[in-house]
């Protein structure tokens, strides 16, 4: 096949390129961000060069060009920075794979580097102790469920919404959960009693819910929730007690870092994360909240 397969002025191949994104099984948000992130390109090629995008004509320089912009003129984050390169590396590839175009013109880019990674939004022992007494308090059963399997499970937002009433197993004394992680990774956590007591207890309002959705946590509209209903959740309980600052990925962060300052080995962290290794645990989760490095400093005499 040749250069021009198909091809149009204007033509992204957005529908392949989700397709194939869906094909190496790609989560539902990585695709709409991918997806995004081409058409932004798109619209900055043609104001910049006031022609009509078409991915056959762009080059290296463009890329590089956009690349600069994005850090010089509208003083993005690296991280953001990288993430949209890492988009358009994986969209020419494709194109290129596909034999839509010839040339790969972001095969050669590199992401920019980052000097020191940032320390991950996190909460102290202190600030979780203060949220869990209010979510306690207020008698949620499901928020409260929600909240021990956040802090004591590590999960991750879109993990928690997707767990299913077959997922789990509690006895007197122990218990287990089945969580499906990114890339379809399976991994079992055992439970705390805690995590246990809260799940019993949320059971027995869940039983009596009638839904078609077998899902663990159904929403007042009796359907799963999404991932920003259950931010939503959290954020209202932040709120009323003055906490800022503060995502859903933060209980895991608080999660992990508990774990290895109790001393917990790191590959065992690792597992329980659903991370591939030690590394990616130790990249992330061993970096020092600004907290904790104005607590150092204060030790000084």
């Amino acid at each position: 096949m040749g250069d021009n397969k198909g091809l149009s002025d204007g033509n992204l191949y957005l529908d392949e390129f989700a397709a194939y994104l869906i094909s190496i099984d790609r989560s539902d948000s990585t695709i709409k961000t991918y997806i995004e992130h081409i058409q932004a390109f798109a619209k900055w090629f043609e104001e910049t060069n006031g022609i009509s995008f078409n991915p056959s004509v762009v080059t290296e320089i463009d890329i590089r060009d956009m690349r600069s912009y994005m850090q010089g003129t509208r003083h993005l984050k690296e991280t953001t920075i990288n993430l949209r390169l890492a988009s358009l590396k994986c969209y020419f590839s494709f194109l290129v794979s596909e034999k839509y175009i010839k040339h790969n013109p972001a095969q050669n880019l590199k992401k920019i580097k980052i000097q020191s990674p940032a320390a991950p939004k996190s909460i102290d022992e202190q600030t979780y102790r203060a949220l869990r007494r209010h979510i306690y308090r207020c008698g949620n059963k499901a928020h409260i469920a929600m909240f021990e399997i956040l802090t004591r499970c590590g999960v991750r937002n879109s993990e928690l919404i997707n767990i299913r009433l077959s997922d789990f197993e509690i006895s007197e004394r122990k218990g287990t959960l089945k969580v499906i992680g990114k890339q379809n990774k399976v991994r079992y956590i055992p439970l705390h009693k805690d995590v246990r007591d809260a799940i019993n207890n949320w059971m027995e309002i869940r039983k009596n819910i009638k839904t078609e959705y077998d899902n663990l946590f159904i929403s007042e509209r009796k359907t799963p929730y999404t991932r920003s209903g259950i931010w939503k959740i959290f954020k209202k309980y932040c709120e009323q007690i003055g906490i800022t600052d503060v995502t859903i990925h933060s209980f895991r962060h608080y999660f992990c870092r508990t774990l290895l300052k109790n001393g917990v080995d790191i590959s065992v962290v690792a597992k329980l994360a659903g991370h591939s290794s030690g590394f990616v645990t130790a990249q992330v989760y061993t970096i020092p909240r600004q907290e904790e490095l104005e607590a150092a400093i204060e030790t000084l005499v």
